[in-house]
């Protein structure tokens, strides 16, 4: 049961990177929103964009807790495949980032 805990609370970390990072990348017109229904939100305001994303996020992440005792072995998995996916997110946010520090030298 703590594994879920805690890789509930990773995913947690890992959306909030992913969310600082798509707006820095966005405010400085240096990327895209890769995610139709998110770059819908960030389209109309990027303030709508934050609230989506926290909110699908906070929905999403309080479903898998809630069920935790009842589907325990699912719900860890469905955790950290989602730990997996937001992993290559934070890599490839950090490719940018290196990208754009050896392009600026």
């Amino acid at each position: 049961m703590r594994k879920i805990v805690r890789l509930a609370y990773v995913l947690t970390l890992f959306i909030l990177f992913d969310l600082t990072a798509t707006i820095y990348w966005i405010a400085n017109d240096l990327g895209h929103e890769a995610n139709p229904i998110m770059a819908f939100f960030l389209k109309i305001s990027p303030l709508l964009f934050v609230i989506a994303k926290l909110g699908f996020s906070a929905v999403g992440i309080w479903i898998l807790y809630f069920f935790r005792k009842r589907f325990t072995k699912t719900i860890f998995k469905v955790l950290l495949g989602l730990n997996l996916v937001y992993i290559s997110v934070f890599v490839y946010h950090l490719w940018g980032l290196l990208f754009l520090l050896i392009a600026t030298n």
